[in-house]
């Protein structure tokens, strides 16, 4: 009816005016705006029971509504929540506790309370499934939410919200997840033909780094793929004349993190290719043996080949020898 929409419209403009906090989460619905509309409801069913009230009953059922407004208006604003930190850079791949604290103005009554973290993903909220709420933490006014192995997934602003009651208030925490390049390889090849070196240096992290060569005149090529996990692997390649003596360095800079991590290729005369040498001069020697080793089995099966038939005549003769020496004895 018109007169029930219109006792609809009052209650909403009644719950904005109490909670004056910009939205209403949708995971509080279920307590702080649905308990809230029944009791402004059933205030509002008793002003409109009778067909006409008096101005006395109207002004005084209007003033209970006010009253109950004031009244859960000063329960919310008694119950906040803080930050001790909005902003977490972790590592990949290790813990992180996120935390938002709460003030209840006295005990906590954990029945009344319900805390939940939810991520900001594209103006929308869900609930974190890789975040494990804390629950000894509670007492203590702390709402503490555990992320293992922490994954670049998980990076992103989440909100912590806390219900408590009729009242409820959140803040917002943001995760940044980094993976430093702290392990770079290096390799150097010499260009066959030509006096020139081959410099590599190649490693893994996130977000994108920036290759550098101190010192260096001759542009590098610089490129990068992403891995399985989501890292960027960067390899940077460098082509000049080398020296000998001379070291030169590759920097990575992750300009997002302001982190920055380094490697020297060394050129003490040592060739690249030694290893191709050092596979020939074990390789050769060791075919040589394999080859006489062969050859000398060979020779050992003809020879037994050869010495068998006169074993087995040998053999033949003896035990015929025997039998008869045997036969003359019996």
């Amino acid at each position: 009816s018109r007169r029930g929409s219109d006792a609809r419209a009052t209650v909403c403009c009644i719950f904005l005016c109490v909670f004056p906090r910009g939205e209403v989460p949708s995971s509080a619905a279920s307590i702080s705006e649905a308990e809230t509309f029944s009791y402004l409801e059933l205030v509002l069913q008793m002003m409109m029971r009778p067909p006409r009230l008096g101005r006395v009953q109207t002004m005084f059922l209007l003033l209970l509504v006010l009253s109950l407004g004031m009244q859960l208006h000063q329960t919310a604003a008694l119950f906040t929540v803080t930050a001790p930190k909005e902003l977490y850079t972790v590592d990949y791949g290790s813990n992180v506790t996120l935390e938002c604290c709460f003030d209840t103005g006295g005990h906590v009554e954990l029945r009344n309370l319900k805390a939940s973290l939810q991520k900001m993903e594209n103006y929308t909220s869900l609930q974190s499934e890789r975040a494990s709420l804390l629950a000894e933490q509670l007492p203590l006014g702390k709402a503490s939410f555990h992320i293992p192995r922490v994954q670049l997934t998980d990076a992103g602003q989440y909100r912590c919200l806390i219900i408590y009651g009729l009242a409820w208030d959140y803040k917002y925490l943001t995760l940044k997840v980094k993976a430093s390049y702290k392990k770079i390889n290096t390799y150097l090849l010499r260009i066959p033909g030509v006096d020139e070196v081959e410099l590599t240096c190649q490693a893994e992290g996130y977000p994108l780094a920036e290759v550098s060569w101190p010192n260096i005149s001759v542009p590098a090529n610089t490129s990068h793929i992403k891995t399985a996990d989501g890292l960027y692997q960067v390899t940077s390649v460098l082509r000049l004349k080398l020296h000998p003596g001379r070291n030169v360095s590759c920097v990575f800079w992750n300009a997002n993190m302001d982190e920055r991590t380094s490697a020297v290729i060394e050129d003490g005369g040592k060739e690249p290719d030694t290893s191709s040498n050092w596979l020939l001069h074990i390789f050769i020697p060791s075919f040589i043996i394999v080859l006489m080793f062969v050859a000398t089995m060979i020779g050992l099966r003809k020879q037994l080949f050869q010495k068998l038939p006169f074993r087995k005549d040998t053999t033949k003769k003896s035990v015929a020898a025997i039998r008869r020496e045997v036969d003359r004895a019996i």
